[in-house]
């Protein structure tokens, strides 16, 4: 049975003359750190990707089948092609590794706009930078095996561990060579560095000595570490965290019904995925409304349990009514927060969202606006380390996609256009319309229960006012209750709207639907295909953006604030 679980990715990178005396050291190394990351994430299975490369490619991918670790082999030309370019014939490890291994071929660089600064787009050097910069980008680790000597070779090991912490790389060619400057800290720059000396050039840097091996980021204080950092170790266990949730899901779903994904076989898997992520999201957007709507009901039965015993006579006993469903919501509010429900529920509605796009784009074949930078970098770029996992996932499943060749899916670019944005009746435009009408609809009601309620509360004061030495004692407690109570159920009603964002959602939804339909109105205008394609691709960042917005504005909303116990 195939494994569903997102893994871990190392990234493999290094020189291709290692020095025969240093490999058994080196392996030795590489099996502690594999053998490490293997006990620490036991809920992330790991995966080495590499170019399976001389030297250092090979030594790494050589561990990791000894320890019965899945390859992954990035081919930066096709094979044939590949396989000229050894000094000597591939060893039995490559052919076994290349017949039952995933192989992902990369696209001709001149196709993707890929470019080498004064070197014909065609050449080897355009090829194996394209290949540093895919691998940096799709790794959650990158295990580099290097001298330490900064090189400016395209493709060089020295450009691959640059571009992976900075995203930059000095031998492309023009807008190429850097990425907009970000200066917020994300996960996609951890390198595990271990240190090597070459053939060629001899000893490494003088700062290291053959051997020595340590986490390399961007910390301004601790760039170098022996120890794993904790603020990655806090992405993986979320990523592991998600693992488990997905096994959960997959055991409870009747196998019949968890992949009825169909379409183009390199995009078949992203939909799977997309729709077991999508039913993630659902469910445990159930127990977090679920938990609010127990919550608020706690209040309110609170609430009224001490207006009566406030106002009416003989219910003394009914304060002990108050303690009980006061204890009932604090206990219910703690559990979603030990759980995590609602914070789980934004995550996986977002990378479902996310992963939409990376099918869609796909589909559709459309490329992003650099040819460096893929769709997870564009998700939430602006919230740090907390949507690290969110891109980690998204890095692996769309490994495949992220491949192709832009603008060659038969017939993706109509299905993308009718089945993503779709019309009044369908896609993406039918969801929002509908969603912000539904959520009109209770913003609405909201409003009348609170008018009826205040009304009914002045109706009664002022009978009160008028009326009270005709009132027989227990019909003016009655009243006297009711004026408490009506007020306080409209104020729980109000917060309950705030907490479940009937407003806000009127606004999101609605601004979703507008985007939508008017990038289908431009579709519609247009009859060139790139032009179409540049509509999906600048249609596709806008929603990645507002869902980003969204996330961070309620990422840290409690489940149930104090100002709600302050009503009971």
């Amino acid at each position: 049975m195939q494994d569903s679980r997102v893994p871990l990715v190392i990234g493999a990178t290094g020189h291709r003359d290692l020095v025969p005396e240093e490999l058994p050291a080196l392996e030795a190394i590489v099996e502690a750190l594999l053998k490490q990351l293997k006990a620490e994430f036991p809920d992330l299975p790991l995966r080495l990707m590499t170019a399976l490369a001389d030297g250092a490619d090979r030594l790494a991918a050589r561990v990791a089948h000894g320890l019965d670790i899945p390859v992954t082999i990035l081919l930066p030309m096709p094979e044939a092609l590949y396989r000229s370019q050894f000094a000597e014939p591939p060893d039995e490890l490559f052919e076994e590794l290349l017949d039952n291994s995933e192989v992902i071929c990369l696209p001709d660089p001149a196709a993707t706009g890929f470019a080498v600064a004064g070197v014909d787009p065609s050449a080897m050097e355009t090829r194996y930078a394209q290949l540093g910069v895919y691998l940096a980008a799709h790794s959650h680790i990158l295990l580099a095996i290097w001298d330490g000597k900064d090189s400016q070779a395209a493709g060089g090991t020295s450009s691959v561990v640059r571009f992976h912490q900075q995203s930059t790389m000095d031998c492309l060619s023009g807008d190429l060579r850097r990425s907009p400057i970000d200066f917020s800290e994300d996960e996609s720059d951890l390198v595990y560095h271990v240190v090597c000396s070459r053939r060629d050039s001899g000893a490494p840097a003088s700062d290291y000595a053959p051997g020595d091996a340590c986490w390399l980021s961007r910390d301004d204080v601790e760039p170098r570490t022996a120890d794993l950092p904790d603020r990655y170790r806090r992405v993986f266990r979320q990523q592991a965290s998600f693992n488990r949730d997905l096994d959960a899901l997959l055991a409870a779903v009747p196998a019949g019904d968890r992949d009825s994904a169909a379409g183009e076989p390199v995009l078949r898997e992203v939909l799977a995925t997309h729709s077991r992520i999508d039913q993630l999201a659902q469910s445990f957007q159930r127990r977090a409304l679920r938990s609010i709507r127990l919550t608020f009901l706690f209040i309110a039965l609170a609430g009224v349990s001490f207006i009566a015993y406030a106002d009416l006579p003989g219910t003394d006993p009914v304060i002990f009514t108050y303690l009980l469903f006061l204890l009932m919501a604090i206990a219910l509010h703690r559990l979603e927060r030990r759980n995590e429900w609602y914070r789980k529920y934004l995550d996986y509605r977002g990378l479902a969202e996310g992963i939409r796009v990376q099918y869609y784009w796909g589909l559709a074949g459309v490329a992003p606006a650099e040819a460096t930078r893929y769709p997870h970098d564009l998700f939430t770029r602006h919230q740090d380390l907390e949507a690290g996992w969110v891109r980690n996932v998204m890095r692996f499943v769309a490994r495949k996609v992220d491949a192709l060749e832009q603008g060659t899916t038969p017939d993706g670019l109509e299905r993308c256009i009718n089945e993503w944005v779709g019309d009044a009746a369908s896609g993406q435009i039918a969801f929002y319309e509908q969603r912000a009408q539904q959520r009109l609809k209770r913003s609405r009601l909201t409003r009348r229960l609170t008018t009826l309620s205040f009304g009914i509360g002045a109706v009664l004061a002022l009978v009160l006012a008028l009326f009270q030495k005709e009132l027989a004692d227990g019909a003016r407690d009655l009243g006297i209750a009711l004026m408490g109570l009506l007020p306080f159920l409209a104020a729980v009603r109000q917060s309950y709207a705030h907490r479940v964002l009937e407003r806000e959602l009127i606004v999101q939804y609605g601004y979703m639907a507008r985007i939508f339909g008017n990038s289908r109105r431009l579709l519609d205008r247009s009859t060139d295909a790139a032009e179409r394609r540049e509509i999906l691709r600048a249609l596709g960042e806008a929603s990645m953006d507002e869902l980003a917005t969204w996330i961070m504005r309620q990422r840290e909303r409690p489940i149930s604030g104090s100002q709600l116990f302050q009503l009971g």
